[in-house]
C-alpha cells in the first residue's frame, strides 16, 4: 500500500511518529510536508495530499492539524476524496467500513501518540463493506460530486 502523510505545523511532530510506524510495517510512505513547526497554511497541505490520492499516486492519505477540522474541509474539496476526522478507533472503523474513506484526518492537539497510532492501525486494517447499503451510499456521494462538477462547468 502506498500512503501519503501531510500536516500543518500543529501536526508535524505526530506526523513524524506516524511515518516511522508506517515504515516499520513495510508500507511505501511519502511525507508531503510540512517539515517544520513554523506556521504554515493547512489548506495547501490538505489540497496537495488530497490531489495526490485522487490522482492515484497514493492508495490512501493521512492528514493532521491541531483540530483536524480545517485540513479535512480542504481535503474534501478535491473530487474523489472522502476524508474523515477520527477521534477514536470506532470512528476509524466506521469511516472505512461504511464510508470508504481514503484520507484519515487526525486532531494532533487532542490525541496522545498511542491513541493516534491505534486509530491509524484500525483505519488501515478495516475493509470497506462492499455489496452493502454503504456501497450504495458512497456511490450516491460520488454522484452528488459529479453533479456539482457538471453544473459548475456549465456556468463558465
Amino acid at each position: 500500500m502506498r500512503i501519503a502523510l501531510g500536516a500543518d505545523h500543529g501536526g508535524v511532530a505526530l506526523k513524524a511518529k506516524l511515518v516511522k510506524l508506517l515504515q516499520s510495517k513495510g508500507l511505501e510512505v511519502a511525507d508531503l510536508g510540512t517539515h517544520s513547526p513554523e506556521p504554515c497554511d493547512y489548506p495547501q497541505i490538505g489540497y496537495k495530499l488530497a490531489s495526490a490520492v485522487a490522482q492515484g499516486k497514493f492508495d490512501r492519505g493521512v492528514l493532521l492539524c491541531k483540530s483536524g477540522i480545517g485540513i479535512a474541509i480542504a481535503a474534501n474539496k478535491v473530487p474523489g476524496i472522502r476524508a474523515g476526522v477520527c477521534s477514536d478507533t470506532f470512528d476509524a472503523m466506521r469511516s472505512r467500513s461504511h464510508n470508504d474513506t481514503n484520507v484519515l484526518v487526525l486532531a494532533a492537539e487532542k490525541l496522545k501518540d498511542a491513541a493516534a497510532k491505534k486509530i491509524l492501525n484500525t483505519w488501515l486494517e478495516t475493509p470497506f463493506e462492499r455489496g452493502t447499503r454503504h456501497e450504495r451510499r458512497v456511490r450516491q456521494i460520488a454522484a452528488i460530486e459529479r453533479s456539482i462538477l457538471k453544473s459548475s462547468k456549465g456556468r463558465r
